[in-house]
């Protein structure tokens, strides 16, 4: 049952008066990490110079950085291919037109995403996830291209958990000018004094607030095929007018929600940032009593006489400090109190660096940083994969809405006629997996890759004594494990037919090969036996 304008507006003002406990801290964190970002409680007029007066040292932001390029670049890197599909059951996989099939989907999504502003966003989205906690991300149909996606900020939107803490409901705030209004609901759908300010021109005088609502439709019926009876539910609601706009729905949930670590009866998340923010604190303190060091040595304050009266000392860069007379050795303007140690500072102040780096996980995708000439190949490799498994539990959670996005996708293209045809296989069952390619998702599998390895080199050890073992061992699935974990192209195996096939040819050129041996070696012994009974009866005859 879809809910009231009011309930809907009362229960955003509820989720927006619980969220502010935690805005502050968002603040916070946006002014260390992510000042060019939006503000979550400030509010700056266009053009306003950035606050960062707390900024006395900068890597906070660059490691915000290297976060969410590292995750774009190394779990859904633009320049390659980081997804494949397969079937749920593996025969299948061994159809050639399944196989085409399924790659002519990939090549459709992966158009798609790429003619869209999938990339752009994925990367702002990582962002938000790494210094907030918090992520969200919509996708949503579009004329152009197909899809669009928006991260969406964080202080525009209340989300809701069920039971089972996942995200359900999204009260999402948009705010548009009367033109943006007209444009996005249509003339008939906006109220008159809305449809009045776009007919009169005013398009920039002021914004006007509208709440979308989405939620599981707990009374739909499945049967029907209308907006109505779609999974999930949606409206839209006019905050200043307290009306509905208008009522449709999704197939799909098309608001996707990332926390990178969760906490227990909270339904935002908890980022790296908040780990690292008393070093970031801490680090900044030092960089300012720092640059003040190196200020009055480069700087210094002076000592100079007034010939009868002494003023408060003032140890500042170019402070000016007055002496009597006489008092002293020297009678002249002189630098004074130079006495602390800048180089100590420095090591400080990489201490601390050194700290946050780890906890922003900028380590993991700098891992060539601690690579030395010394290391072969496969220690550069364990090394690398060792870091990456680090980021374990928020990969699976990034590759959760990765899935929802692939899902909804091709549902969407399949829906718009997209897709080819599909072929039987694929009719009976259309169900199927995502297999992740790139280079974190495989980190994660690698402990696969070596548990197999170390299993097939200990069973090679026991067939030295007892070559019977080796009987368990079907070399056929062992490849097929290993291609499926490395991701290599499935493409180059050949299916089971075909194997047969050529070892059924290779069997019987063997059974040749065999034959003809054995008659040349029948016709040997045979050559042989006329020989020797020629030689004895010539011996006979000589002895005769």
């Amino acid at each position: 049952m879809a809910k009231s304008s009011e309930q809907i507006l009362k229960e955003k003002s509820q989720g927006v008066s619980d969220r502010r406990n935690i805005e502050s801290q968002w603040q916070t964190l946006h002014d260390f990490f992510d000042n060019v970002g939006s503000d979550i409680n400030t509010t700056y007029s266009q053009g306003t110079e950035l606050t960062i007066t707390q900024l006395y040292d900068t890597c906070s932001i660059e490691y915000a950085d290297v976060l969410a390029s590292g995750l774009s670049n190394y779990l859904t890197p633009s320049a390659s291919r980081w997804y494949g599909l397969r079937t749920n059951d593996p025969l299948k996989m061994e159809k050639k037109r399944v196989l085409h099939y399924l790659k002519d989907v990939e090549a459709e999504v992966t158009h798609t995403l790429n003619t869209s502003n999938f990339y752009d966003t994925m990367t702002e989205f990582y962002k938000k996830s790494g210094v907030y906690g918090t992520s969200i991300l919509f996708e949503e149909e579009d004329p152009f291209d197909m899809v669009r996606f928006y991260s969406l900020p964080l202080k525009s939107v209340v989300i809701v958990e069920d039971a089972r803490h996942r995200i359900v409901e999204y009260y999402i705030e948009f705010e548009y000018t009367a033109t943006q209004a007209v444009t996005r609901f249509g003339p008939d759908k906006v109220h008159p004094n809305v449809l009045r300010e776009h007919k009169e021109g005013r398009v920039n005088e002021k914004k006007h607030k509208y709440t979308l609502y989405i939620g599981p439709n707990w009374e739909r019926n499945p049967q029907a095929l209308d907006n109505q009876n779609k999974p999930w539910i949606s409206q839209w609601i006019d905050d200043t007018h307290r009306h509905e706009i208008s009522r449709g729905g999704f197939d799909e949930q098309p608001a996707l929600t990332h926390r990178f670590y969760t906490r227990p009866n909270q339904a935002w998340g908890f980022s790296p940032s908040m780990k690292a923010l008393m070093d970031v604190r801490l680090l900044n303190a030092k960089a300012k009593t720092q640059l003040r060091s190196q200020m009055k040595h480069t700087d210094p304050a002076i000592a100079m006489p007034d010939n009868s009266f002494l003023n408060p000392y003032n140890g500042n860069p170019r402070g000016t400090n007055y002496y009597k007379k006489g008092t002293l050795s020297q009678n002249d303007i002189f630098p004074i109190g130079n006495y602390g140690n800048p180089n100590m500072g420095e090591d400080t102040l990489e201490y601390s660096r050194q700290r946050i780096r780890s906890q922003m996980f900028t380590d993991v995708f700098l891992a060539f940083d601690g690579v030395t000439k010394q290391m072969n190949n496969p220690e550069v490799f364990e090394k690398i994969t060792e870091k990456m498994t680090l980021l374990g539990p928020a990969v699976g959670r990034f590759l959760t809405v990765t899935d929802n996005v692939i899902e909804r996708t091709i549902r969407l293209l399949d829906r718009q006629g997209k897709l080819p045809e599909p072929p039987p296989e694929i009719i009976e069952d259309p169900s199927y997996e995502i297999d992740y390619l790139s280079t974190l998702a495989k980190a994660q599998r690698n402990p696969e890759l070596q548990a197999m390895q170390n299993a097939l080199q200990m069973t090679a050890g026991m067939a030295s004594f007892a070559p019977d073992v080796m009987d368990k061992i079907n070399p056929d699935k062992g490849v097929d494990a290993v291609w499926g974990i490395t991701g290599a192209p499935i493409q180059m195996l050949r299916d089971d037919d075909e194997v047969a096939e050529i070892r059924g040819n290779r069997a019987k050129q063997q059974e040749a090969q065999q034959q003809a041996e054995m008659m040349g070696q029948g016709a040997d012994t045979a050559l042989k036996a006329t020989q020797a009974g020629k030689n004895v009866r010539e011996t006979q005859m000589l002895g005769a």
